[in-house]
């Protein structure tokens, strides 16, 4: 009895090396470097927390270095410590009441991250509040996405695509989830630590999303990501426009949301839904920026309006704001017919504006379209698309 404890002993460091690799295999197969090294592409499965593991695990590096950058840039711009400043906006904030009732299992996926990234769980979900940030900081002139979506027709399928440009130091850190659940699998355009900034699912629904800091706003309800992740849970585009209509809206934002027939684009404030279009019945339609069919402004910025002398109903002057809707109206209108992937990548790569206000733009982080056929395409260029060249990532 006593040679067999000895040797059962003496296995057991064989059996946690093995152990050790047996784990770590998985997770050295599952990220793929692609264009170049300009993009990441992790694939994730299991539970929301394992998922968030899997995630912190085989980005620890990356995303270190991301909330560093975090940091840096949360002190430049409030003039207060990182620390000071976190502390002071979770004591003024409730978006977990909201999350916990319609998205608990991200609130699981954080955690996961967290714990394999090492990084403080509260630092994670900062993280990805990204426009809840914004707003909470007053920043009105904030960032330049630019969304396009077509309407299914006898010949083409309905597609969706973005310009989804952010803050530059997240630049360089593109990365792509795919995520593989029991009933569906995501594809999602994310930062490392990040839930999601847009994506789509094989079930042909997408979304998009374009901040709009002139709406009203909220310190509590759904932040942005969340939403975003809402919506891509759902498998039919009827249910994730429900999603999103019943829910409240903790920052005003642009959804484009994609599906096998038609894309929908929709204004969302604290207070209000409406949705765009370019004229009545168009079959495509696009956005920036700029509310064009809200009008629940903030008080900021009709204060804004008050010292610059501009009247309230002027606000949807595009000559005020935007310079990157006339490239959209350039190339659709009334008489545009049978719209094709690659009359979307030329407006995506559009940079006809005299000013720095142009479609792919110093701040465009990445580009994707979104084909929602039967066999949905994700294409994505990782950087500014009048520089780097599109690439598909297939669906399992």
């Amino acid at each position: 009895m006593k040679n067999y404890i000895l040797f059962a002993l003496l296995l057991l460091p064989i059996w946690a090396i093995c152990q050790e690799k047996k784990d770590s295999q998985p997770t050295q197969n599952k990220v793929k470097i692609l264009a170049e090294g300009k993009l990441r592409c992790i694939e994730l499965e299991g539970t929301a927390y394992e998922r968030g593991l899997q995630h912190g695990k085989l980005l620890k590096q990356e995303i270190a270095e991301v909330i560093q950058l975090y940091k840096k840039d949360i002190k430049q711009n409030t003039k207060m410590e990182a620390e000071q400043f976190k502390a002071k906006f979770l004591e003024d904030t409730d978006f977990k009441t909201a999350i916990k009732k319609w998205t608990p299992d991200l609130l699981e996926e954080l955690r996961g991250i967290a714990e394999g990234s090492g990084i403080e769980l509260d630092w994670i979900y900062m993280h990805n509040l990204g426009d809840e940030y914004w707003f909470y900081t007053q920043e009105l002139v904030a960032h330049h996405c630019s969304s396009f979506g077509v309407n299914k027709t006898e010949n083409t399928p309905s597609m969706a695509a973005q310009n989804m440009d952010i803050p530059g130091f997240y630049h360089g850190f593109q990365t792509v989830m795919k995520i593989i659940q029991e009933d569906k699998e995501l594809m999602i355009l994310t930062i490392p630590g990040h839930l999601g900034l847009t994506g789509m699912n094989n079930r042909q629904v997408s979304i998009n999303c374009n901040t709009l800091m002139q709406l009203g706003y909220g310190r509590e309800g759904m932040p942005v990501t969340f939403v975003v992740r809402g919506v891509l849970d759902n498998s039919q585009q009827k249910d994730a426009l429900k999603f999103l209509k019943d829910i409240r809206h903790a920052s005003g934002q642009n959804y484009m949301i994609g599906g096998p027939e038609k894309v929908h684009s929709m204004e969302c404030s604290a207070n209000t839904i409406a949705e765009f279009r370019p004229f009545k019945n168009a079959s495509f339609t696009y956005h920036t920026n700029h509310p064009l069919a809200n009008k629940d402004y903030n008080s900021i910025f009709l204060s804004m309006l008050d010292n610059i002398g501009v009247p309230v109903q002027n606000a949807e002057n595009l000559d005020f704001m935007c310079k990157r809707i006339p490239s959209f109206r350039k190339r659709f209108n009334e008489q545009t017919q049978g719209i094709q992937v690659e009359d979307i990548q030329e407006v995506l790569r559009a940079r006809e504006s005299s000013s720095k206000d142009v479609v792919s733009n110093e701040n465009t982080y990445s580009s994707v379209i979104y084909i929602l056929s039967k066999t949905p395409q994700f294409i994505i260029a990782p950087g500014k698309p009048h520089e780097v060249a599109y690439l598909e990532i297939e669906f399992n």
